[in-house]
Formats: structure tokens, C-alpha cells, sequence
């Protein structure tokens, strides 16, 4: 399970590592950017907490958000 939060409500959802897998090998976009989810709370953009991405490029909450 990959940990995402929201950037506008920080509702924080488990969401399974298959499914962020399968979002990434299908994202054709800019590789900066996270496999991102909508908020089920806000339709906010979640954001993951951490996640090595299928290329290499490592995502954190912390690179996002002042806590």
C-alpha cells in the first residue's frame, strides 16, 4: 500500500502499490509528476507520502507540502 494525502484537506488514503503501479506504467506525461489520485473527501489532488516511481524518480509528501 502506498500512503497518498490530500494537498488541500491532508485526508490521508491507502492506496494498493498494483494500482499506483499500473497509473504510472500508463502515464505517457511529464515523469516529475506522481501517479496522482482525487481526493474521496475534497476532490483534492493526493499526493504520495513516498514512492519510487517505475523510472527512478522518487516522490515525497515533504517535496510538496510545509508541514
Amino acid at each position: 500500500m502506498i500512503s497518498y494525502i490530500c494537498l488541500e484537506c491532508r485526508e490521508n488514503e491507502e492506496i494498493p502499490l498494483d494500482v499506483v503501479r499500473t497509473m504510472d506504467a500508463m502515464d505517457d506525461g511529464d515523469s516529475m509528476v506522481p501517479p496522482q489520485f482525487s481526493c474521496e473527501k475534497c476532490g483534492g489532488t493526493m499526493y504520495p507520502e513516498y514512492y519510487k516511481g517505475l523510472h527512478g524518480n522518487e516522490y515525497k509528501i515533504t517535496d510538496v507540502l510545509d508541514e
